[in-house]
């Protein structure tokens, strides 16, 4: 399956910059439990990929932002 940190990097990446749908999607995924993960990922795995590097992206972002 995926890991935590994925699906973390993922759901920031929808709520970030996703329209409208994904970045409802992603607030759904931030809630997700295991199964309703799978479920997203294997429903929209255009979306789980585009957005896991833009998540990856946006938290390098956040985390300079701090230092």
């Amino acid at each position: 399956m995926t890991s935590e940190e994925d699906k973390y990097f993922v759901s920031l990446g929808m709520i970030t910059y996703g329209g409208s749908f994904v970045h409802k999607l992603g607030h759904a995924l931030s809630s997700a439990d295991f199964m309703n993960t799978s479920k997203i990922k294997l429903a929209f795995p255009e979306y789980w990929n585009k957005y896991l590097e833009m998540g990856k992206s946006q938290h390098k972002k956040e985390g300079t932002k701090n230092e």
